[in-house]
């Protein structure tokens, strides 16, 4: 052994006097640092393994075997305590009117809030609905062809717009206070005329009139009317105080005074038998001419014993 060997490295055998003696501190540090090291060192290679296995596992993906992986049943429903006959409070249904507090129920007896069909403390039964009849491929008919139908025919169009201008209705000729005259070519003895203004004055009881002697002759006179210009005459209304006397109408479509009631220039229209008072006379399709000229040729009268024919009034109704 070498100077301060404690221990002979061939056979082991300790120095004399070494196994009596007390260990000293500096070995007891020297064995409890090496504990140390050794424990640190195992420490920090077992978390270098663990860590390394980890990485692996998680970079490789699990080959998983075709083995049907059952799906986790429903978590049970925590037991519920039991509540007390009588208890209040949250979770607590209280009783039903005319029940005692603490009262028990009888079985089978209705208990409010239940479902009908149900016992307590049992789950209700499952109330099958009504499932959705699987839908069928019914085939759809097409909608029967509908024979068309033949509109209205149109209606006719308005017959055309007649260009010629509508005819002008009669009305009654405004005259002037001269335009009435006393007619009288043979001049016949004897006779006398009142004013030719009273018969278109308006006034019934001014007249004129024409009396001859009793002689039983034709009176032959007349009164004649000048229109102002030429019109297609319609009616006549004669009034008069002496009714029964006899007229003949002429017309003429000139200004000019024909000479006589011989004169072709005079058209004759029409008779008046018995001249009635206010008698309406219609001269309507008397004639195809326009006249200027009106004349009322007196020929006979009434009554011979006294020959004499007057006109009140007299209203003439024509178109321009």
């Amino acid at each position: 052994m070498q100077a301060g060997q404690d221990w002979c490295l061939e056979c082991g055998t300790a120095a004399p006097g070494r196994l009596g003696a007390k260990a000293g501190w500096r070995s007891a540090f020297t064995v409890v640092a090496l504990v140390t090291l050794l424990v640190v060192g195992a420490v920090v290679a077992s978390y270098a393994a663990l860590t390394s296995d980890s990485q692996r596992q998680a970079a490789a993906p699990s080959q998983g075997d075709g083995t049907p992986i059952p799906a986790p049943g429903p978590a049970a429903a925590p037991p519920v305590a039991p509540i007390a006959p009588g208890a209040t409070g949250p979770g607590t249904v209280p009783p039903a009117a005319g029940t005692a507090p603490g009262a028990v129920p009888t079985p089978g007896a209705a208990t409010p809030g239940a479902i009908p069909g149900t016992t307590p403390g049992k789950a209700p039964p499952l109330i099958p609905t009504n499932p959705t009849p699987p839908a069928t491929n019914t085939p759809v008919k097409p909608p029967a062809a509908t024979p068309p139908v033949n509109p209205p025919p149109p209606p006719p169009p308005p017959p055309p717009a007649s260009t010629k201008p509508a005819a002008p209705k009669p009305r009654i000729i405004a005259l002037r206070p001269d335009a009435a005259k006393t007619y009288d070519p043979a001049n016949r003895a004897g006779a006398e005329f009142g004013p030719a203004s009273f018969a278109i004055d308006k006034t019934p009881k001014t007249v004129w009139d024409v009396t001859v002697p009793a002689d039983g002759k034709p009176i032959g006179a007349g009164l004649m009317i000048n229109l102002g210009k030429p019109y297609s005459l319609r009616a006549l209304k004669l009034a008069t105080p002496t009714k029964g006397f006899r007229v003949e109408l002429y017309g003429a479509q000139g200004k000019q005074t024909p000479e006589d009631i011989l004169d072709k220039r005079w058209e004759h229209l029409t008779d008046i038998r018995s001249v009635e008072d206010g008698k309406l006379v219609s001269l309507a399709g008397k004639s195809k001419n326009k006249f200027q000229l009106l004349l009322i040729y007196v020929t006979t009268v009434a009554d011979q014993t006294d020959p004499r024919a007057a006109i009140g009034d007299v209203d003439v109704a024509g178109t321009p």
